[in-house]
């Protein structure tokens, strides 16, 4: 299949460098703009529509640059693929920036020899195949155990399946909640649930699950919630393969508007699908300094994989300051993002939720936590908003 790219750079070097890594690729044909992207004026839009791929070489911190890449991915039509070379002075931050505007993905310039052929079949076949509605996932991951992870996510995932107005009742989106921790997962028992082992099935069988398959093996709860728990017994982190992950993601995203997974605190193979797919990354944490040194840490992580990932950090059992002391401005430097959420300590609601194995919503409703989460899930649905669907027509 013949594909075209343009590469938008002033360095030659950069072109060069493209044209080595592809010149074993059969039917590209390559053509350059000795520019930058902000220098083009909106001509980058007008010819967008003659390229399968745009690359641009992307100068962090540029004003400048945002809008025109804004533009540029509004203006683009047809499957063209918009990618961002970044090098290593380009921040997490300045490469969210760049998603936010549109652009498909940011790839350091240093992995273009080894990735960049697998990521132009990949992102164009992403592209080409996309289903008509696709959903979103959110991955929920913790700094330290105890921190109350599950509790975000189970709750998370119950606010996300309406509208911020909850008295818009009739109308809902579609969630499913996925508890990848194998060994220590909660998600089951927080919600009653009864033993549900078909992680450990497909661990064992190797069985490639389908959307048939899923729909089967998930129960539903009365909200709408649909829950693939953790095995309740000991399963080795390493049973299940990319290629299963691969597979229960891509079919849930498929059905629903949200797809909330609840990362194991240990770092499985398996996490890179998760990682690749998610919209938005979610780390539960508390203030302590212990705590946010981690943080930093499975950000660096989780972003090596995928540059551009959105990763908000959500202090729990901690009320919002009136006023940000000195350790909260350094967490918010060091973590290079704003500690927008946090999620009071309310030990009573969390455990009349726990106990009747329910979401907060259903039995605390007005508990500043309940209350905390749904603005959580606000800012997800402003961000994301879902195709709601209305429960008669579901």
């Amino acid at each position: 299949m013949n594909r075209s790219i343009l590469v938008i750079s002033p360095e030659r070097e950069v072109l060069q460098g493209v044209e080595q890594v592809l010149a074993a690729a059969p039917g590209v044909r390559l053509d350059w703009q000795a520019t930058t992207l902000a220098e083009m004026n909106g001509h980058a839009v007008q010819m967008a529509g003659g390229y399968d791929m745009i690359l641009f070489r992307a100068a962090g911190g540029d004003p400048a640059e945002i809008r025109a890449a804004t533009d540029l991915a509004k203006g683009r039509s047809g499957d063209t693929v918009l990618v961002a070379m970044a090098d290593a002075g380009l921040s997490i931050t300045e490469a969210h920036a760049l998603t936010r505007a549109g652009i498909d993905a940011v790839l350091p310039i240093s992995i273009l020899a080894e990735e960049l052929p697998e990521q132009i079949e990949r992102l164009q076949r992403d592209r080409s195949h996309r289903p008509e509605r696709m959903g979103r996932l959110i991955a929920v991951s913790q700094a330290r155990g105890g921190v109350g992870a599950t509790t975000v996510a189970v709750n998370l995932a119950d606010r996300l399946l309406s509208p911020a107005d909850r008295r818009r009742a009739k109308q809902t989106a579609r969630v499913a909640l996925v508890d990848l921790d194998l060994q220590f997962g909660t998600v089951g028992s927080y919600l009653d649930l009864p033993e549900q082992e078909m992680l450990m099935q497909i661990a064992a069988d190797g069985t490639i699950p389908d959307a048939n398959f899923l729909r089967q093996s998930m129960p539903v709860l009365p909200g709408g919630l649909s829950v693939l728990a953790a095995p309740t017994r000991f399963v080795p982190l390493e049973a299940l393969r990319n290629e299963q992950v691969t597979a229960i993601l891509d079919s849930l995203l498929s059905t629903n508007d949200y797809v909330v997974v609840d990362l194991p605190r240990a770092l499985a193979q398996w996490i890179e699908p998760v990682v690749r797919r998610a919209d938005q990354l979610i780390l539960v944490s508390d203030i302590a300094v212990s705590s946010i040194r981690h943080c930093r840490r499975l950000i660096d992580f989780f972003t090596a994989d995928n540059i551009a990932l959105p990763v908000q950090v959500v202090i729990n059992n901690e009320s919002r300051p009136l006023f940000p002391s000195a350790l909260h401005r350094e967490a918010a430097k060091v973590l290079e993002r704003p500690l927008d959420h946090w999620l009071p300590h309310d030990a009573k609601a969390a455990h009349n939720a726990a106990d009747r194995g329910r979401p907060l919503s259903q039995v605390v409703p007005r508990s500043s936590l309940s209350r905390a989460v749904g603005r959580l899930a606000a800012s997800i649905h402003a961000r994301f908003p879902a195709a709601v669907q209305t429960k008669e027509a579901l």
